[in-house]
């Protein structure tokens, strides 16, 4: 993951930076505490400290699917953004997208698309963390 310290922290605090693959229960802005593990180039995370009201979803979908930018559509549509690597699944490279979702965007909406391309077989996905603010 990316991040960049946060002032005043000690190199104890930081805020991501980016959407994470394969990590659960943080998402882009939330600030994290961790410690140095070596020569403080690479942290060990150990708690969010403070959410940045973001979402993430992970979605892995077969490489040559033509529907999938139909249905990504979509999501940019209502705000969402991804990034991309590949991942070794079900016998074959596949694309593997981290799906930000910003604070303003319907998660009701962002759900029934999701569950729209893996019914469709588009897609499978789970979320990395869903914002709930409190009422």
């Amino acid at each position: 993951m990316w991040a960049v310290p946060i002032a005043g922290s000690e190199w104890r605090h930081f805020r991501l930076m980016n959407s994470p693959f394969n990590a659960r229960g943080v998402s882009y802005e939330d600030i994290v505490r961790a410690t140095p593990i070596e020569h403080r180039e690479v942290f060990h995370f150990e708690e969010v400290v403070e959410r940045g009201g973001h979402s993430t979803y992970m979605l892995i979908m077969k490489a040559d699917d033509r529907r999938v930018s139909a249905y990504w559509n979509l999501l940019e549509k209502i705000g969402c953004t991804y990034e991309g690597t590949g991942t070794y699944w079900d016998g074959e490279q596949r694309p593997l997208f981290s799906v930000d979702v910003p604070p303003s965007t319907d998660l009701d909406e962002v759900n029934e698309i999701l569950e729209r391309g893996e019914k469709d077989a588009v897609w499978i996905f789970q979320d990395g963390y869903v914002y709930l603010p409190k009422a």
